[in-house]
């Protein structure tokens, strides 16, 4: 499984999926995309896939997951 985490931002606590709308240049084009996100907060999702696609519009957390096992990464 690929998730993005920025543990700058917040520790990977819960897997939370993040819909964006994100530009593709050269086309101006935008796509929606549906990401993995490993977060604490939803707030704190949001902030990840912005951080990761600085271009990204119209972001909806869609779902959250608890970790297998009660684990967290960092």
């Amino acid at each position: 499984m690929r998730a993005l985490m920025n543990l700058a931002i917040e520790p990977a606590v819960q897997l939370f999926e993040v819909s964006a709308l994100v530009v593709i240049t050269p086309s101006q084009r935008a796509v929606k995309r549906v990401l993995r996100v490993l977060a604490d907060t939803p707030v704190g999702a949001v902030r990840i896939v912005r951080d990761r696609y600085p271009r990204s519009r119209s972001h909806e957390v869609l779902a959250c997951h608890q970790m297998p096992g009660g684990m967290a990464w960092a």
